[in-house]
């Protein structure tokens, strides 16, 4: 495995070295290109350490216990899997053709152009200011609380917790205002990190399946499907956590406008990234629920894989040094998403969508990071952070999110179907989605949107919140960017006579001057 990995790991940087001497290819001879940092090992990386991140790690209790059983959850991490590959698929459909910095943004610009390029703005409006800081946010303490954990610390959350991950979250910031090739590199590394510690898990648990780890006998799988939950609410919190865990197959077509080689890095690099992880996640699942029993799975909260660790190789392995490269494995998710979300502000800044967009977006000429976007994005994940109460904040977070991501990723997915038909003929267009996965996808991102306002049985959970306030705040945020959306694509435009969508009709076709939009009564037009 280590040869292989240091193979595409040479491989990825002799790309950068000659692209950096190539002149350019006939695909960009007309678009003015941001530097080409990504190759297929950094391409896969990207979306294998988002996806790996806090979510394998920290939700399989909570979802054990919505669900009651672990057979069922292992129907709903393969039913991820599956689900997710479908919606990856649209994803790699749309990137092939729309090859810029920005990805889902400008995906649903092309798909729904209809009125004023609405679901764009929306999109672009709620990732940057409650998705990706909110997921960061999330993610931070769950690394605070493993590296406790293996500290000893009698309390492993609160704001001791949150102590550690506002360490690391402005390390990661700070790394990647510093060097874009840096930040990649973190990313590759921790993404190594990730797969070896998940390996272990799943190898230790076949191990132990057939007797080689002296552990405690349970009943998890002998007892099937006994107990397992029938309340629709319960099965769309599961999902939301479940596909929680699934995100970041994504997370590469934000910086499209950066990857060598896209017809064959994309395919293999979205694709491959669900199907590694698919894997690797129903097989640690087997493992945990073999070597944890029920109860004390479900009252693990957070820290399900350092009790297994623990329970399997003892207190120096399994208590210090295991959950030490778990809360690493964290780290690597909030580098990725923390390199992708920065790229997306200052694509929204390319097409027009923020006001003096100049002064705040696009690369520091001497460090060449989004210097400014990556402090405003760091200054929303504080908010985030550190202003909740204590409490159950992860799971107030991540359903938080969830909506809105899902609500857009599902519109994506129905928009490849669209523009299937709309543009029969694109001339980038190499690869085609198999529809029926599209529609699947869309069905469940529906499913996750809707059922969890539906009460749960006997009309209350054990949160400290109303069940409906996590999805209600994903709405009302959502639709608070009407507000924005209308003074800067509709009542601007008027006053101005600045067109605003007139890119999207520009490159609808094929690639076309990556300039920004010129908006000279607000200075949007960066001068030379």
């Amino acid at each position: 495995m280590v040869p292989t990995i240091r193979r595409l790991w040479r491989s990825d940087k002799a790309e950068t070295s000659s692209h950096d001497s190539d002149a350019p290819s006939s695909e960009t001879d007309s678009v003015k290109s941001a530097p080409k940092n990504i190759g297929l090992f950094s391409a896969t990386a990207m979306g294998v350490s988002l996806m790996i991140g806090s979510g394998i790690f920290s939700t399989p209790a909570s979802i054990l216990r919505l669900v009651g059983t672990p057979a069922m959850t292992l129907i709903l991490w393969g039913l991820g899997a599956i689900i997710s590959y479908g919606g990856a698929t649209a994803f790699i459909e749309l990137g092939l053709m729309y090859r810029k910095n920005g990805g889902t943004m400008r995906f649903l610009a092309h798909g729904f152009p209809r009125p004023k390029i609405i679901f764009a703005y929306l999109f672009a409006w709620v990732m940057v200011m409650c998705i990706r800081p909110g997921a960061i946010a999330a993610n931070g303490p769950v690394i605070g609380k493993y590296w406790l954990y293996a500290a000893g610390a009698s309390h492993t959350d609160g704001w001791q917790a949150r102590g550690v991950g506002f360490g690391c979250i402005t390390f990661v910031t700070a790394i990647n205002i510093f060097s874009a090739k840096w930040s990649l590199r973190l990313i590759n590394l921790l993404t190594v990190v990730k797969i070896i510690v998940l390996l272990i898990i799943v190898i230790s648990g076949i191990v132990a399946a057939a007797g080689g780890i002296n552990i405690e006998k349970n009943d998890n799988w002998s007892r099937g499907f006994t107990g397992t939950s029938k309340d629709a609410h319960s099965y769309a919190s599961a999902l939301t956590k479940v596909f929680w865990a699934y995100d970041g197959f994504t997370n590469l077509v934000y910086s499209l406008g950066e990857l060598r080689k896209p017809e064959r890095n994309l395919p293999w690099s979205i694709g491959g990234s669900v199907v590694i992880v698919g894997f690797l996640y129903i097989m640690a699942n087997v493992a945990f629920f073999f070597v944890v029993p029920l109860d004390v799975a479900i009252n693990s909260e957070e820290i399900l894989a350092a009790e297994f660790t623990y329970r399997v190789f003892g207190h120096s392995v399994g208590r210090v040094a295991l959950p030490v490269f778990i809360g690493l494995s964290v780290l690597g998710a909030i580098c990725a998403q923390t390199y992708g979300v920065s790229r997306l502000l200052d694509s929204a800044n390319e097409v027009g969508f923020v006001p003096y967009g100049h002064r705040i977006c696009g690369n520091n000429k001497k460090l060449g990071t989004p210097v400014y976007s990556l402090v405003i994005m760091y200054g929303l994940t504080m908010i985030y952070l550190l202003a909740p109460p204590p409490g159950k904040v992860f799971d107030l977070l991540v359903d938080f999110v969830q909506w809105s991501t899902w609500l857009f990723y599902g519109l994506t997915a129905a928009g490849a179907i669209v523009l299937r038909f709309t543009k029969p003929q694109h001339s980038l267009r190499s690869f085609k989605s198999f529809h029926p996965l599209n529609i699947l996808f869309i069905i469940f991102c529906i499913y996750i949107t809707i059922f969890p306002f539906v009460p749960p049985k006997g009309g209350s959970t054990d949160a400290p919140y109303p069940y409906y306030l996590s999805p209600l705040l994903g709405v009302i945020t959502t639709v608070a960017g009407l507000v924005p959306w209308y003074f800067r694509m509709v009542w601007w435009p008027k006053k101005s006579g600045v067109d605003l969508v007139a890119w999207v009709k520009e490159e609808a076709d094929g690639p076309v001057s990556e300039d920004p939009i010129k908006d000279d009564s607000l200075e949007l037009d960066t001068k030379a």
